[in-house]
């Protein structure tokens, strides 16, 4: 089950990262009785690939399952390896289940884990960093999230709008990095903000030697 997991991770992430690729066809976006593999999102930052997968158990159970992968030097995926998983607080195929975890919000964030990686970044401890993951519950109405880098420093380019391929959004942020996160549903033939923004940040960044 382990390798059909990373094979569908790798394949979203090459799907993910085609040119004019916004599809994920390594999977379908729903669990059902037929399906016992979805992706639930992708998040690339840079040459960093990272995966959350939600499936269905032997036991019925829905999971998610967490893959992270790294660019060779040709620009292809390495085999994906396993970070972390786990049994959701939720059946994602239940409206109602849904509903009971947002409470009438629009999104629910929450930080699910942290992992020291290989970045290869200079600023790393032998390019090796704490990669903070944090996932997000939206509203079925919820088309794409607005994520604006509120790093001290950072440029402001504006807003990335980040579309959902499914309820359970993925971010990765690195060391000393804070978003800026806020909902987006459709408005005729645009799109407008819904409800009140919130932050998500990285690990404190590493003091600088003296």
């Amino acid at each position: 089950m382990r390798g059909n997991l990373a094979a569908t991770a790798r394949a979203a992430l090459t799907a993910a990262c085609a040119p004019g690729g916004d599809a994920f066809p390594a999977a379908p976006a729903r669990l059902d009785g037929a399906t016992t593999v979805v992706v639930a999102d992708v998040c690339v930052r840079g040459d960093l690939g990272f995966v959350l997968l939600l499936h269905r158990r032997k036991d019925g159970c829905a999971a998610e399952e967490l893959y992270f992968s790294m660019r060779d030097g040709t620009g292809a995926w390495d085999a994906p390896d396993h970070l972390s998983g786990g049994v959701l607080r939720m059946e994602p195929t239940s409206p109602r289940s849904v509903a009971a975890v947002l409470g009438g919000r629009v999104l629910v964030p929450s930080v699910d884990s942290e992992t020291l990686l290989y970045t290869g970044r200079p600023q790393g401890d032998e390019g090796y960093e704490p990669v903070r993951f944090h996932t997000v519950l939206a509203d079925a109405a919820v088309v794409c999230l607005d994520i604006e880098d509120a790093t001290p420093g950072a440029p402001d380019p504006g807003p990335v709008r980040k579309p959902l391929i499914s309820r359970i959004a993925l971010l990765a942020l690195l060391p000393g990095e804070r978003f800026v996160v806020r909902a987006v549903v459709r408005a005729g033939a645009g799109y407008r903000p819904w409800g009140e923004p919130f932050d998500v940040s990285g690990t404190d960044p590493v003091p600088d030697a003296d």
